[in-house]
């Protein structure tokens, strides 16, 4: 099962393998959930859920820290992906989707590109995906290349 997490600012896209194993922003972790205790890599936490909603953790206390988590499937995100792409927005920003690495940039500075051209591809725990020109345009700038991680809500490129 894939999520993505939020915790304050900080979004990671989390995968839960076979038992004991989770990967996170495509970072492989060994875990054991005990009751009150997580174990990750062999180094160990105290953790209590405070609040849940849908039988998922919403408030979590970690070494007597709180957080607050907002969880989301990945298949619902997916979808609202899609439908945020096919209504673009008609300002010039690409933002990052998500966190992940830069695979492959698809146009170049100065490239004239139609709405909804492919303008890079960004790998996030193992899985592609386009990222969309918002609008027609001229591209005006290009802020990564191959092989650099982003985080959620980096700026990619701009569209004038």
């Amino acid at each position: 099962m894939r999520f993505r997490v939020a915790v304050g600012n900080d979004h990671y896209q989390v995968e839960v393998k076979e038992p004991g194993m989770i990967v996170v922003n495509g970072r492989p972790y060994h875990v054991d959930l005990n009751q009150d205790s997580l174990l990750v890599n062999n180094r160990s936490y105290e953790i209590s859920s405070l609040e849940e909603e849908n039988g998922l953790p919403t408030l979590i206390s970690v070494n007597q820290e709180i957080y607050r988590l907002e969880i989301e499937e990945a298949e619902k995100l997916a979808g609202r992906r899609k439908i945020e792409r096919l209504e673009g927005k008609e300002e010039g920003t690409i933002i990052s989707p998500m966190s992940g690495q830069i695979i492959s940039v698809e146009a170049h500075e100065g490239d004239r590109v139609e709405k909804n051209e492919v303008i890079l591809i960004l790998e996030a725990m193992k899985m592609e995906s386009e990222v969309f020109s918002p609008k027609e345009g001229r591209i005006k700038e290009i802020q990564v290349a191959k092989g650099d991680m982003v985080n959620t809500g980096d700026v990619l490129a701009i569209i004038e």
